[in-house]
């Protein structure tokens, strides 16, 4: 069985009973901001992790806006930890809560930065076909590309964008 608290009743939790935080975000999520002290299980590898050596102790889980904990609640039940909460609102609830968190600034995944740059190629290339057909030749050219990085696994666009400034200087970090 879980309880969902809000981020300040998770605070006085981690103050009174030395509850455990529990980030089921994404590594690269994580890397960018978190509650100090809270440990790391991806929701995406989470089932696979070995079993928590804290059981005895109360489990704060929470994600970016608590949607994906809420949607998780059988998977974050059969970690089995005694007692389970589910943090309201997610690190969005506590940040609006003034509740302090560690925040480095790095780019956006390179992974959005694709899907960002790929989008704004296309549709500009669509835009540009309203003066010129000639301007299809990019759609078509950035949707080859696309495909060719699903089946091969090397991305191209991704090369590019990982040579850029501001991800050079985010080199070598993890997350």
């Amino acid at each position: 069985m879980h309880s969902t608290i809000t981020p300040q009743q998770a605070k006085a939790l981690l103050e009174t009973q030395n509850a455990l935080f529990v980030d089921i975000r994404e590594p690269d999520e994580y890397a960018r901001e978190h509650i100090a002290g809270s440990r790391l299980a991806p929701l995406s590898v989470l089932s696979s992790l070995p079993e928590d050596p804290d059981q005895d102790r109360p489990a704060v889980f929470f994600c970016h806006s608590g949607r994906r904990t809420q949607n998780s609640v059988a998977l974050l039940e059969a970690r089995g930890f005694k007692e389970i909460y589910l943090m309201e609102g997610g690190l969005s609830g506590w940040k609006a809560a003034g509740l302090p968190l560690v925040s480095v600034k790095r780019p956006l995944p390179i992974n959005r930065q694709i899907q960002m740059a790929a989008g704004t190629i296309i549709l500009l290339s669509l835009l540009l076909s309203l003066v010129s057909p000639v301007f299809l030749w990019i759609t078509a050219f950035a949707g080859a590309g696309l495909f060719l990085a699903g089946l091969t696994g090397v991305c191209l666009m991704g090369q590019l964008l990982m040579r850029m400034p501001w991800n050079a200087k985010d080199k070598g970090k993890a997350g």
